[in-house]
């Protein structure tokens, strides 16, 4: 039996919701479809931080909020004629995130690829020289120096980042000198073209 999508509704108007991320509290994405007056006017309100915005998903019904930071709307007309919508902290894109924290959201499927887009997010943030080799260690770094944590994600694999440039220096130069590091590892393509899909052509289920 297939299961029911969760429902956006603001001031009588709904919309369907396919995918969110969830702090808490707060919603870093939220990705709905539906009628398209419908769907332009809830994500509007959504980033306009209105009230009695709320998200239904099963029995349980909750308030949306957005967190702090700055966010955005992309959107498209699907095939189907039905309208959708992607709302964004900008945290989660690698051309607009910045320190000290940013988020990494990518599709269920795609989990094999966050490393990748782990250490696409810090190569362009720090300016520090990394090579695409070290992707696997730095994320396993990350996790244990719990610098990496889950968040809840509906669709989605959602991991907020804290990032300490000194530390990870200290540990990358201590990682070079036990060998741990190869500065000639070149076993991965770059990695700058591994930004999560889900975010970039604000395609339902691509």
């Amino acid at each position: 039996m297939t299961q029911a999508l969760p429902i956006i509704r603001y001031t009588g108007l709904s919309a369907y919701v396919e995918a969110y991320a969830k702090d808490d509290h707060t919603f870093p994405v939220i990705s709905l479809f539906g009628a398209k007056n419908a769907v332009q006017a809830i994500a509007a309100a959504v980033v306009s931080r209105k009230e009695k915005i709320s998200l239904t998903e099963g029995t349980m019904r909750k308030e949306v909020w957005l967190s702090q930071g700055e966010y955005r709307i992309f959107g498209k007309t699907l095939p189907c004629g039905a309208h959708h919508a992607i709302v964004i902290n900008t945290q989660v894109l690698l051309k607009h995130a910045s320190l000290p924290s940013f988020l990494i959201v990518s599709r269920v499927d795609e989990e094999k690829k966050i490393e990748s887009i782990y250490f696409s997010f810090l190569d362009r943030l720090l300016p520090l020289p990394l090579l695409p080799g070290w992707a696997d260690w730095l994320w396993k770094r990350g996790m244990e120096k719990e610098e990496i944590r889950p968040l809840h994600g509906y669709r989605l694999t959602v991991h907020e980042c804290h990032v300490d440039p000194e530390a990870l220096k200290k540990d990358l130069s201590q990682a070079i000198r036990k060998k741990i590091l190869s500065l000639e590892d070149d076993r991965y393509e770059t990695c700058g073209q591994s930004q999560s899909r889900v975010l970039s052509d604000a395609a339902v289920g691509r």
